[in-house]
């Protein structure tokens, strides 16, 4: 991420937390459809999985949701807002969850997560090159995953696109997500404007009988 898009970002989600506080519209969420963008990963990949990295989490309320539904792995957050972070901290980290002020694009990182997941990072258009960063997210994402990827996206199918908006095309991520694995899937059916891609580790199969061995 160049810089002053880094730069950008963060002022954009200071400005509407000092407007919003902890709220889904402080991340950018006006429409209330927060719960089914989470309900829509789940419904993906399940709940099996012990470890979770949040990139781009924002206040960690995916952690609150993988908790009302009695999750009990372990969460790490990361965000390049510390406000946001904070936030999270005081919210979440009592219940175990931990927050660190990472930007997965330029920034070390040591530790791995069973899942790795991405919801509403690659909505805003940026000076850069969005088409080039979400493909070093994915490839970092992989990197830092042992069993799966999830990112979601804006849909290039919205009938009134806004132009400070990056509405990807399905079949552009779908080729991306084949670059790292045979086993994909990509989700277009819980929001008209919306969807999400699925990339699975382990992708092996027997040459005989060329069914995906991990179900």
């Amino acid at each position: 991420m160049l810089e002053e898009d880094r730069a950008e970002a963060v002022e954009r989600y200071r400005a509407r937390y000092r407007q919003f506080g902890h709220d889904p519209r402080t991340l950018g969420w006006n429409k209330g459809r927060q719960h089914v963008r989470f309900a829509a990963v789940l419904d993906t990949i399940g709940m099996q999985f012990e470890s979770v990295l949040d990139v781009g989490c924002g206040f960690g309320d995916f952690f609150g949701h993988l908790s009302e539904r009695g999750w009990k792995g372990s969460y790490l957050g990361i965000d390049i807002c510390s406000e946001l972070l904070e936030e999270g901290r005081r919210q979440f980290g009592p219940m175990g969850a931990r927050f660190e002020c990472v930007d997965l694009s330029s920034d070390s990182l040591p530790e791995t997560a069973d899942a790795a997941i991405a919801i509403g990072v690659f909505n805003h258009r940026l000076r850069g090159d969005n088409r080039a960063f979400i493909a070093e997210m994915l490839h970092a994402m992989w990197n830092h995953s042992k069993r799966v990827v999830v990112a979601d996206f804006l849909s290039d199918t919205a009938d009134r696109p806004r132009p400070e908006l990056f509405h990807a095309k399905p079949d552009e991520i779908l080729r991306m997500a084949l670059g790292l694995s045979k086993r994909v899937r990509l989700e277009h059916s819980y929001m008209p404007f919306e969807f999400l891609a699925a990339i699975w580790h382990d992708d092996s199969f027997s040459p005989d009988c060329p069914v995906f061995e991990a179900g």
